[in-house]
């Protein structure tokens, strides 16, 4: 199946040189339905999410079921992947976008690697350095777990999320949205004991936008470019943790198919779609 991607993707390059006479060294993103993004095509590239934003929408997505895409440097692959559907109940290998409908509507595309055995390219050190080389590459937010406390049938976790962004953004605050309505858009708190059996899910009670797609300004808080802001959930808790170690895993949310590209920004500052996984290993006595 790869040699196959390369093949096809190989078939689009070579086509592109029969119009120019030359290999295009600024053609950087191709998909085997034949759309090409060149550099100057790219708005910039998140890389704590995997989302490639474009300067324009492109239609042409909502008719990409499956494929191949790749990103390029200078006619040569850094890596490539396909397109899957998201209905689909086979279990895909290596990088992949889910295909429409998309979640960040025609202006965005998520690369997502489920199973693989290779590492991980899509933050690879030849492809950051490229998109640094052109101005587009944007570091987005890192989180990170700062403690679980169980008592008296409460299990209180505070985690801090940092902007590692050039630009100020804004992201989900759930002393806005509320407990409900923040686990619309996220699963929460997982806890996973030493044999990897899931020892402690929420039991929220979520609560839908109203319109499901929409959203509000009012849900959002800034996060200046550098700084941090720490955050707690109060989940009600029958768990009681045995001495040992444990795997607490926890996403942290941001929007997606409810901001459209003209408003993207706000008020000079992005708002921050897609989600980043914050995980801790923890050792009970």
């Amino acid at each position: 199946m790869k040699k196959l991607v390369l093949l096809l993707i190989s078939v689009i390059i070579c086509m592109s040189c029969e119009k120019t006479g030359s290999i295009d060294p600024n053609l950087f993103f191709v998909t085997g339905s034949g759309i090409k993004a060149r550099f100057d095509d790219i708005h910039m590239y998140d890389s704590s999410t995997h989302i490639l934003y474009f300067k324009k929408s492109y239609p042409e997505f909502e008719n990409v079921l499956e494929g191949p895409f790749a990103f390029l440097d200078q006619g040569d692959t850094i890596y490539s992947g396909k397109f899957y559907p998201g209905y689909s109940s086979s279990i895909p290998l290596g990088p992949i976008i889910l295909s429409p409908p998309g979640l960040y509507g025609n202006y965005a595309l998520r690369i997502e690697l489920w199973y693989g055995n290779e590492a991980d390219p899509r933050n690879c050190e030849r492809i950051i350095e490229i998109m640094k080389s052109h101005d587009i590459l944007h570091s987005g937010l890192s989180g990170d777990i700062n403690s679980i406390e169980i008592n008296e049938g409460t299990l209180n976790f505070d985690f801090t999320i940092t902007n590692k962004d050039q630009s100020d953004l804004l992201i989900l605050d759930i002393n806005k949205t509320g407990i409900n309505l923040y686990h619309y858009f996220t699963n929460g708190l997982y806890i996973y004991d030493s044999e990897n059996n899931k020892v402690f899910e929420n039991s929220i009670e979520v609560q839908k936008p109203d319109p499901w797609d929409s959203y509000t300004t009012d849900w959002l808080t800034q996060l200046k470019s550098g700084e941090s802001a720490s955050f707690s959930i109060n989940y009600n808790a029958e768990t009681i943790l045995n001495p040992g170690q444990y795997k607490l895993l926890f996403e942290f949310p941001g929007l997606s198919y409810q901001v459209e590209k003209d408003h993207l920004i706000h008020n000079r500052n992005r708002i921050w779609l897609g989600d980043i996984t914050l995980r801790k290993n923890i050792t009970i006595d």
